[in-house]
C-alpha cells in the first residue's frame, strides 16, 4: 500500500495525464462515474491518497451497515457521504492544478 501512495505521489497518477488537457470532457464524467459506484479508487485516480484512505473508511462501514438489515439506510447515508467526499475533493484537486497551471504559464 505505500508504494502505491509513493507512486502516486510521484507521478501524479490521474485521468488527466492520458490525453495531456485539463478541459471538460469524457474523462471528467468518468472519473465522477467512478466515484459513484467505488469512491476510494476514484480519489486515488484523482491523486489523493490520503483522502482516499479515509474515504474508504466511509465506504466499508457503510457496506457493514447495508448488509444489516436493521441499519439499511445508515448505510445509504455513509454512501452518499463518502460519495459526496470523493467528489468534492476530486473537483478541488482538479481546481488547484489548473490553477497551478494558469499560475506556470503566467511566470513565464
Amino acid at each position: 500500500m505505500a508504494a502505491l501512495v509513493a507512486a502516486i505521489q510521484d507521478h501524479d497518477l490521474s485521468l488527466e495525464f492520458l490525453d495531456g488537457r485539463d478541459k471538460p470532457g469524457h474523462d471528467d464524467k468518468m472519473i465522477y462515474l467512478v466515484a459513484v459506484f467505488c469512491s476510494p479508487l476514484a480519489l486515488l485516480l484523482a491523486g489523493k491518497p490520503f483522502s482516499a484512505l479515509g474515504n474508504l473508511v466511509l465506504y466499508l462501514l457503510s457496506i457493514v451497515f447495508w448488509i444489516t438489515i436493521i441499519f439499511h439506510s445508515i448505510g445509504f447515508l455513509l454512501w452518499g457521504l463518502g460519495f459526496l467526499h470523493a467528489v468534492l475533493a476530486i473537483h478541488d484537486a482538479r481546481e488547484d492544478r489548473r490553477m497551478r497551471r494558469f499560475i506556470a504559464s503566467r511566470g513565464n
